[in-house]
Parts: C-alpha cells; structure tokens; sequence
C-alpha cells in the first residue's frame, strides 16, 4: 500500500487531464491530501506552504526544468508525466532531478499507486521504453574515457543493469532470487560508490565511467 499521508501537488495546465490525475490519487485509499494548480509559478508558490510529499507535473510544460529543481530544494520528489517516450524533451539535468516518470497513455490508478509506492521506497518509476530511451541518450554521448576508479562486486553490477532497465527494488530481488532488503543495500552501496543522489544519475554515472554498457533496444 501507498504510504499513509503521502500528499500530491499536481501541476498540470489541461483541466481535464488535471482533474483526471486528481481524482485517481485521491482514490488511492492512503493517499492524503492532493491539490493542484495549471502553472509551474503557482506551484512554486504552494510548495513552501503546502509541502507536499510529491509534485507530479508535466514534461511538456514550459517551466519543468524550474519546478523541479524548485521540488527538488523543497525536499519533494518530482513525477513527471510524459506524452511518450521521447525524454528529448527534457534538458538532461531535468531528467537526471527527477524521482520518476510517467506516460499518459499508461496512467490508471494502479499505475499512479504503484509510482507512489516506489517514488516513496526510493524507487524509480521508469517504464521500459524510456527506459530504453536514457541508454539510447548516453550511446548517443562522445566516447567517455573514465575519470576515476569505482570498484564494484558483480552483484552490484547485476543491480546495475536491472536500474538501468527501470527495474524496481522489488522486480529486481525477484529476477536475483535475494530479498528486497538485500537489493535496497546494494542500491544505497551503489549511489555512495558513485556519488550518485538517486537512482538516474547512478545508471547515468555508471554509463559514463563504463560500470555497464548502454544495450541496444530488442
């Protein structure tokens, strides 16, 4: 179940998406209090006031990269809504901020409570295609020589590619056959290895210094 209390600040400017995103968080049973606005300046605003735990918004808006950075300095965690796949849309530090992501086409209550779910265990919400995508964008980066040495145990690289994949704490345990808690101390062995604040930047990290390797998409 989601988190008791966890709260929402959706900023989303088409009131008919908008009411639709409100109306399936609110039914989420443990969900708390969900507000919402139509503009990033608004939002910014709310955010001292308000503190929500999660600021969901879209990736097509005009202010993204600003409100979540701004989410981001509030100690919220940034869900982004997506039309598709294309994450081209977003400036890389955009992506590299946010706790999760989202595709409109996909969104139903029990995807928003299992992105909730995750964003609130650390997680990251990545469907496989942008998860696709993030490898795509860093085959697409100059050949990068490493900078620095980072050791890490073939277990952890196995954690690796299963992040890189979009792969929850929980999917990944099941794939290794080890328990949630066990992958939840590989994870937080990773981020302090790479210096990594969450779970897009480790994978981004790991690409660059050559940890793993960027596949191409089946």
């Amino acid at each position: 179940m989601s988190s008791p209390g966890a709260t929402a600040l959706v900023v989303i400017d088409n009131e008919l998406l908008s009411h639709g995103v409100r109306s399936m968080l609110k039914s989420i049973p443990a969900m708390g209090s969900v507000w919402a606005c139509g503009k990033a300046s608004e939002a910014m605003a709310l955010l001292p006031a308000q503190r929500p735990d999660i600021v969901l918004c879209l990736g097509s808006g005009p202010d993204t990269a600003g409100l979540v950075r701004g989410t981001v300095r509030q100690g919220a965690r940034a869900l982004i809504l997506l039309e598709g796949p294309d994450l081209d849309v977003l400036d890389e530090e955009t992506v590299l901020a946010a706790h999760g992501f989202l595709m409109q086409a996909e969104v139903t209550v029990d995807k928003l409570r299992e992105a909730v779910d995750q964003v609130n265990a650390g997680d990251l919400p990545l469907p496989p295609a942008l998860a696709r995508n993030l490898m795509s964008r860093s085959r697409r980066r100059p050949e990068h020589r490493p900078s620095r040495r980072i050791s890490i145990t073939p277990r952890e690289e196995e954690v690796l590619h299963f992040l890189a994949e979009g792969l929850s704490n929980k999917q990944i345990a099941r794939r290794l056959g080890i328990s949630e808690h066990g992958i939840k101390r590989h994870v937080t062995n990773l981020l302090a290895k790479l210096n990594a604040p969450n779970r897009t930047l480790a994978v981004a990290l790991a690409l660059q210094e050559g940890l793993i390797r960027a596949t191409q998409p089946a």
